[in-house]
């Protein structure tokens, strides 16, 4: 099945694009997607700690969206994906 992945800025230059489409197994989690993401993309687990922000954090900052609705992180191994789903990494948006 084909997955789309967004990385929004600064993930997108840490990892050099902005969108990738992964042909995954049928059954597979977000999580599987997440270790997929990391296995093609060597810095892409410091991208989520922040790379390319001012400091590493420890913990990932980007928010997890499926299909556009917000997804945690700790809930990736229980999400199952279909064909056509998308991925969306991105900073969370403050303001006021």
């Amino acid at each position: 099945m084909k997955i789309t992945v967004r990385f929004g800025a600064p993930l997108s230059q840490v990892v050099g694009e902005s969108k990738c489409i992964l042909t995954m197994p049928d059954g597979a989690t977000v999580a599987d997607v997440l270790h997929e993401l990391s296995r093609r993309y060597p810095d892409f687990e410091e991208g989520l700690r922040g790379k390319g922000l001012p400091r590493l954090l420890e913990q990932v900052v980007y928010s997890l969206f499926l299909n556009t609705r917000p997804l945690p992180l700790d809930k990736a191994a229980d999400i199952s994906l279909k064909d056509g789903d998308r991925l969306s990494l991105f900073l969370p948006v403050a303001g006021g």
